[in-house]
C-alpha cells in the first residue's frame, strides 16, 4: 500500500515572541505524519497561505514516498 499525503496544515506558534508557523504532512497511515518548520522570517502569513492554498492542493493524494518528484512539482 502506497504513502499517501492526506492533509497539509500550518499551525501558527510565537516561541519567544517570534513568529514561527509549522508545517504539518498528513498520511493515510495512522501515526505517520511529518513536520516541518516553514520559515524565522516575518512573513509567517505568507507561508501559511502558500502551503494552504497552493501546496495543499498540488500534494493532496500524492505518494509520500517520491520524494524525488515531490521536489520536482
Amino acid at each position: 500500500m502506497a504513502v499517501t499525503i492526506e492533509n497539509i496544515r500550518v499551525i501558527c506558534t510565537a516561541p519567544e515572541g517570534i513568529s514561527l508557523p509549522a508545517v504539518r504532512v498528513d498520511t493515510n497511515v495512522p501515526g505517520l505524519y511529518g513536520l516541518g518548520c516553514g520559515t524565522f522570517s516575518y512573513r509567517y502569513l505568507a507561508v501559511k497561505l502558500v502551503v494552504e492554498e497552493y501546496l495543499t492542493p498540488l500534494l493532496k493524494g500524492r505518494n509520500a514516498e517520491n520524494i524525488e518528484e515531490l521536489w520536482q512539482l
